[in-house]
């Protein structure tokens, strides 16, 4: 039965409501497109990241259409970059993808069909991207909302956007072959979506005079494309204040959500990169067009690093070279801080600086945001020291060597470790005196001691960051709901601590975020 009147010079269906039938008024959508029209009285869902809407165009809200008028063609159209693609726009392993809890392993088709007389044997068949996906549902002369699972494999995606735009749309082509029994029924869809869940990408932040191969190098990104997992290790920060670069982020991670069509992301940070991550969320996220759903910083010196301290102190004047002491330090301190040119990002690393940081940067993170902390301790063998051939066979330095030079010294990575071990903090003084500086020559100079300040008991760290350091002990850690500690046999000096393995680690907490609070939850 083909309940029809006319509505605006167009043949459109009726609707049961109390008491009688009523033509069905075509109203704008949510959209606010004026090409898009509700002839049902089912409002189409709002468009997100994860839900895509068509509710315009050739064969939709065609009033009720038989069968020598068919079939009725649309698309809707994905604009969201969920991971690597083949020629056709299928995902290139959606098993690897869905064993990782990175995406659904099925897309939801919603739309509402007019008239499917289906108890009558009428029988309209579904179909998206050419495979068949049901039949249409309903009632003679009403409207019902039509739902259909598809697998993952069947759905088109877009590859990620070029050069800072967003991914160029990826069509799904959705036909309603039209009472394939051929009993005289017709039938009309008003609109149609398609939605999906999906981890949003996880974006990585480089540390101080490093770039975005690192975590290349270190095995982190390896093991997430392993996995399928979204990722972008893109960004380049210059070696900079923390201040600076957490401007650039701003506009680095606006161009990201851009490319990938999202709006919610998840930052890993490593050493620094965790801090200029930090002044980000405090300064510029409350205005950004997506959400930061977790930060998880490696071996981030949250308090600071008295090796910053040092280098600092020590680099008062350049005419002090020789007169500055280290009394309490390893023997090889001063040559350290000598051969280790002082940069601006470094300045930002002494923990006084990381103190004032602190105080006024973490009651300004938001609270939306959720923080994870790992660090580590870089002696694996549990000697007090690092080994390093050829001095010993055992070797912890390892990859550290292959980002720092000081590390491919005999004694460069350990004298770093002590210094953090044994000391706490440095005592400076500086005294003027009158010395002899050649045969009846006297010249008024400076005396600098800088003194260790040492700990109570030894204290664990990567050779950079101690491990209070890395978790941020009585600052960020307050906020933090996750943090782990790698010592002993599976311990981590400053670089390993971005391997294969953290990055396998650290995705359950990144997936557990996005369940509760993300795309992917239910």
């Amino acid at each position: 039965m083909n309940l029809l009147c006319w509505w605006d010079g167009r043949l459109v269906p009726r609707i049961p409501v109390a008491g009688g039938l009523l033509c069905a008024v075509m109203l704008l959508s949510a959209s606010g497109d004026a090409s898009a029209r509700t002839t049902s009285p089912f409002a189409p869902p709002e468009a997100t990241d994860t839900t895509f809407v068509v509710n315009a165009g050739p064969g939709l809200d065609t009033g009720c259409t038989y069968r020598e008028g068919g079939p009725l063609r649309f698309s809707v159209q994905v604009t969201r970059y969920v991971g690597e693609i083949n020629a056709d726009g299928t995902l290139r392993d959606a098993r690897a993808l869905v064993a990782a809890g990175a995406i659904s392993p099925t897309a939801r088709l919603t739309m509402p069909g007019y008239d499917v007389d289906y108890a009558q044997g009428e029988r309209d068949r579904v179909l998206v991207n050419g495979q068949v996906v049901g039949l249409l549902n309903g009632s003679d002369g009403s409207w019902v909302l039509n739902s259909f699972e598809i697998p993952i494999e069947q759905l088109k995606f877009p590859a990620k956007g070029v050069g800072g735009a967003a991914p160029t749309p990826r069509n799904n082509d959705i036909e309603i072959d039209i009472d394939i029994a051929d009993d005289g029924w017709c039938t009309a869809v008003d609109w149609a979506a398609i939605s999906f869940k999906a981890l949003s990408p996880i974006v990585l932040v480089h540390g101080n005079m490093s770039n975005p191969a690192f975590f290349e190098r270190q095995g982190f990104t390896p093991a997430l494309r392993n996995s399928g997992i979204p990722f972008d290790d893109s960004i380049l920060t210059v070696t900079s204040t923390v201040s600076n670069n957490g401007w650039l982020l701003d506009r680095h991670f606006r161009d990201i959500a851009r490319r990938f069509g999202v709006d919610s992301m998840h930052l890993v940070a490593h050493s620094k990169g965790g801090l200029d991550s930090r002044e980000f969320l405090a300064r510029y996220h409350a205005s950004a067009p997506f959400k930061v759903l977790s930060l998880t910083t490696l071996s981030t010196p949250h308090n600071g690093s008295l090796l910053a301290d040092l280098q600092v102190e020590a680099r008062v004047g350049p005419e002090f070279g020789r007169r500055v002491s280290f009394p309490g330090f390893p023997a090889m301190t001063g040559l350290l801080t000598r051969l280790v040119a002082l940069d601006t990002g470094t300045t930002n690393l002494t923990t006084t600086w990381a103190a004032a940081f602190n105080g006024r940067n973490v009651a300004a993170l938001p609270g939306s945001t959720v923080f994870n902390t790992v660090a580590a301790d870089a002696d694996l063998n549990g000697n007090g020291r690092i080994d390093q051939p050829p001095l010993s066979l055992n070797d912890e330095v390892g990859a550290l060597a292959v980002e720092d030079w000081k590390a491919r010294t005999p004694w460069g990575v350990d004298t770093a470790y002590q210094i953090l071990r044994n000391s706490r903090a440095v005592n400076v003084r500086r005294v003027e005196r009158t010395l002899e500086t050649s045969p009846g020559v006297t010249q008024r100079v400076t005396i600098v001691t800088i003194a260790s300040v040492p700990n109570v008991q030894p204290l664990g760290n990567d050779a950079l960051v101690t491990i209070p350091s890395g978790l941020g002990l009585g600052w960020i850690a307050r906020r933090t709901s996750n943090s782990r500690t790698f010592t002993g046999s599976i311990g981590r000096n400053h670089a390993s601590v971005a391997d294969g393995a953290m990055a396998l680690n650290v995705l359950p907490w990144i997936v557990d975020v996005e369940r509760r609070t993300g795309d992917l939850r239910p």
